[in-house]
């Protein structure tokens, strides 16, 4: 065995002390049972937490609402550079006509997750162009290229929507928040 002179020798007195404060913490009402219940609570509810953040991933989702509805970002795929990102900003300009300039005040983009999908059923968007576009003479007029699934409707610093190919998590892998339900 290994002789550490330093170390604290079990002896009687020590062991009589450990059993004293095992029954106090025992008993109903003494302090050291008062203290043994509450921190029981929150050990509990700190292994409840610990269990839900590892169910989720550890992600905590920030949600908000869209506050600009001025205009959408749709994604080809998820990557954001600063502001640069792989794809197109759809606007609706009621009366603009190709060559002359636009109108002083878009129309408000509600939904931006339908309009995204309607560019990709057009194949406006390109995951695998550089620039998330593909040619023009490549367009889809009859809405039938393949839209990805599922895609996510994120709020950008600017309070835009971005519509990104990908989970609920794909927000948060980019900085962003999740939209929320909420209104402004």
């Amino acid at each position: 065995m290994n002789d550490n002179s330093r170390s604290q020798h079990f002896n009687a007195e020590r062991s009589a002390a450990i059993e004293e404060l095992l029954a106090s913490v025992a008993q109903n009402g003494t302090p050291e049972n008062r203290h043994f219940q509450n921190t029981k609570g929150k050990r509990i509810l700190l292994s409840g937490v610990a269990v839900a953040l590892v169910a989720t991933g550890g992600a905590v989702v920030m949600q908000l609402p869209v506050t600009d509805k001025s205009s959408i970002a749709c994604f080809a795929r998820a990557e954001l550079n600063g502001n640069q990102f792989p794809g197109t900003t759809a606007t609706l300009l009621e009366g603009a006509r190709p060559g002359e300039p636009a109108p002083p005040n878009p129309i408000p983009i509600e939904d931006a997750l339908t309009a995204c999908r309607d560019l990709w059923a057009q194949h406006i968007l390109d995951p695998d162009a550089p620039n998330g576009y593909p040619h023009p003479s490549l367009h889809d007029r009859s809405f039938s290229y393949p839209v990805p699934d599922p895609l996510t409707v994120c709020v950008l610093n600017d309070g835009r929507a971005a519509v990104i190919p990908g989970d609920e998590k794909v927000c948060a892998s980019l900085g962003l928040a999740l939209k929320s339900d909420a209104t402004p």
